[in-house]
């Protein structure tokens, strides 16, 4: 470039910044208030990071998860069926196949780039139980185990509490709740009297804990201790003791039924840990739920790869 071109580039930045500042004002004055009322330490300088610079800006929102923007868009038109308590009554069929973009909890999608899916499947989880650093190892050595070390894996295994989630069938009558989620060990009928808890419930050792149902408002609770250390909290190899303790919360709107757990387990856990909200829409014409086959576990012999838990 020239002396000449350089000069003529000089000369026109001079002339553009002497018309941003208009007559009477210097350019300090022309810069934001917030910025001008910043003490010098506060200013930025050198290769400090931006996160140093104070603004008088915010978020918009909080960052939430596409299950929970997908849940806080569903409403019921219809209106809230009660028993004769005034409470809600939550009787029905409540079909897993309502649209959903998450799907069934527990379940790998399909349309992943690799073999099992595994790591599409987890990075698409926004909501994860947080262990204690010493336990991440075993978490990842059970995720990457071979099938059939999932305690859900074959023939009469119960998924258990709360694995197993939203009960497909509820029954609300004479101060009880049954929920169903299976054929196999997965009913669960519990008082809702307002009795007391039992003190040697925590000596049990259950698939899906002894519950104790009450009414918060018009959210069913369920409160659930004396489990084992057999099920896992979902397929990654999410492990539990059996001092874990399960807190169930349901309410229903108009023909929706919405469902989430917080799970406390403080040996292994680092915090109490709260799923998503599921939904689903009650089912008006179920299908008629037979006894179950018995069943031949094979599936481990067939399989070509055993850790392909895709």
């Amino acid at each position: 470039m020239s002396n000449n071109i350089r000069s003529s580039a000089a000369a026109a930045f001079a002339l553009v910044a002497a018309v941003a500042v208009s007559p009477g004002h210097s350019a300090a004055q022309q810069q934001p208030q917030a910025a001008q009322q910043l003490p010098p330490s506060a200013q930025r300088t050198g290769n400090l990071p931006l996160r140093d610079v104070q603004t008088s800006y915010s978020p918009a929102g909080k960052r939430i998860s596409p299950q929970d923007g997908f849940v806080m868009q569903q409403h019921s038109s219809l209106p809230t069926p009660r028993d004769a308590d005034g409470h809600p009554d939550l009787s029905g069929n409540w079909g897993a196949n309502f649209p959903n973009p998450i799907g069934a909890p527990g379940l790998r999608r399909m349309g992943a780039l690799e073999p099992d899916q595994a790591t599409m499947q987890r990075g698409a989880q926004w909501n994860k139980p947080l262990y204690k650093p010493e336990y991440w190892e075993k978490v990842r050595s059970l995720d990457f185990s071979k099938s059939d070390v999932d305690p859900n894996y074959g023939c009469g295994k119960p998924s258990g509490v709360p694995r197993q989630n939203t009960p497909g069938r509820i029954v609300q009558k004479d101060k009880q709740i049954w929920l169903l989620n299976g054929v196999e060990n997965e009913l669960r009928i519990l008082p809702l009297d307002g009795r007391p808890r039992d003190p040697n419930d925590e000596q049990f050792s259950t698939f899906s804990g002894m519950g104790l149902a009450r009414w918060d408002g018009d959210t069913l609770v369920i409160e659930s201790v004396g489990f084992n250390d057999i099920s896992w909290l979902g397929w990654e190899g999410y492990f539990h003791t059996d001092k874990m303790t399960v807190t169930e919360r349901f309410r229903r709107e108009g023909d929706l039924l919405f469902y989430n757990f917080t799970v406390n387990d403080p040996d292994v856990l680092m915090e109490p840990w709260t799923s998503y909200t599921y939904v689903r829409r009650g089912n008006t014409n179920p299908n008629r739920q037979d006894e179950a086959t018995t069943c031949d576990e094979r599936d481990i012999g067939l399989l070509v790869d055993p850790y392909l838990r895709g």
